[in-house]
């Protein structure tokens, strides 16, 4: 009644079982600890015995008098030390059941609804999202449509009183029955707005990001042709074959005529009608330009070709007597034989 709980719920938060001996007296020493949900749970459970000690031999006569002695000797000196018991532990078996604990299929039943409830408040925002994603656009478009300095320059009067006239109908609807339409229905509603929309606003950036790629592609054209105009006696290049310039130079007068003829097209167009070329087609033609020269171009020298020392031919064995270094010759025999002495005459 204090914690006003309800009918039938029990109070109990855990109950832990313990297996000890039922005929032990011996102490229970448990270990409990706090859960990462706060919760108690029994860690471990020990059973603790003392273990008595076996009592001493009775010594001889002799010896015992001497013992005494010698203890009635140390007795003033200091005092007996009183010995711990030995103590037994044993690990004892536990189980802990907990009556507020969900079973399986509670807990899977409770984390479903968790996921529609999340399923639910994810659609809640995306319609939200897509309702305003429409309406940001409606009130942008409408403003853009007739300023000059935006959006006006680039549709007809037609376009801009038609496209005028269904901006406001779908303010009209959001605001009344489509205030609580779905998701669907908002993405669906930006789509149609979006076909009279998108090709007023791809005017718009054609017009505003032409002249850098036309001005990208001449610089490539002029890149290469000034290359092919200086490279024709350079030695570097010389590993360039005919075929090959004529290719690159082929490629860089068709582009520059295909550059020309649509700034001509182009020029001829008000802003309020279709390009005659688009930024793409100007960076597919830039690239298709690089694609062909650029290899030819940076194609590297080949090496020069090593030429294979041809083997020597074996020589000849020398004469023995130009290999091997020649004796000296037998000097002749020293004479130690005494001067005669001149005949008397």
């Amino acid at each position: 009644d204090k914690f006003q709980y309800p009918a039938g719920v029990g109070k109990h938060i855990a109950t832990f079982n313990i297996n000890a001996p039922a005929d032990s007296d011996a102490k229970i020493r448990v270990n409990v600890k706090q859960d990462i949900h706060g919760s108690l749970t029994l860690s471990s459970a020990q059973m603790v015995e003392e273990i008595p000690e076996p009592e001493p031999a009775p010594a001889e006569e002799g010896a015992e008098a001497k013992a005494e002695e010698g203890a009635e000797a140390k007795a003033e000196e200091k005092k007996e030390e009183v010995k711990k018991p030995k103590l037994k532990k044993t690990n004892l078996e536990f189980s802990i059941s907990r009556p507020l604990d969900w079973t399986m299929t509670e807990l899977q039943r409770e984390i479903e609804v968790e996921v529609d409830m999340s399923n639910g408040d994810r659609v809640v925002r995306e319609t939200a999202d897509a309702r305003n994603e429409l309406e940001s656009y409606i009130y942008d478009m409408r403003d853009k449509i007739i300023s000059e300095s935006q959006l006006a320059g680039f549709c007809t009067e037609d376009e801009k009183s038609a496209f005028s006239t269904l901006l406001e109908n779908y303010e009209n609807w959001l605001y009344e029955d489509g205030f609580d339409a779905t998701k669907s229905v908002y993405v669906s509603k930006l789509a149609e707005l979006k076909k009279s929309g998108d090709p007023i606003e791809s005017r718009s950036y054609e017009s505003k990001a032409r002249p850098n790629a036309m001005a990208m592609l001449q610089k490539t054209i002029e890149k290469y042709t000034s290359w092919l105009n200086t490279s024709s006696g350079d030695e570097n290049y010389a590993h360039i074959t005919e075929e090959e310039r004529l290719s690159c130079q082929k490629m860089c007068d068709d582009s520059t005529a295909w550059m020309y003829d649509s700034l001509d097209k182009q020029g001829g167009l008000a802003a309020n009608v279709d390009p005659a070329v688009t930024v793409a087609q100007i960076y597919a033609k830039n690239k298709e330009v690089t694609d062909t020269v650029s290899p030819i171009m940076h194609k590297p020298k080949p090496k020069p070709k090593v030429e294979e020392k041809k083997p020597e031919p074996a020589d000849e064995p020398k004469k023995e007597e130009e290999t091997k270094t020649e004796e000296p010759a037998a000097a002749e025999p020293m004479d130690t034989s005494e001067p005669m002495e001149e005949e008397k005459q």
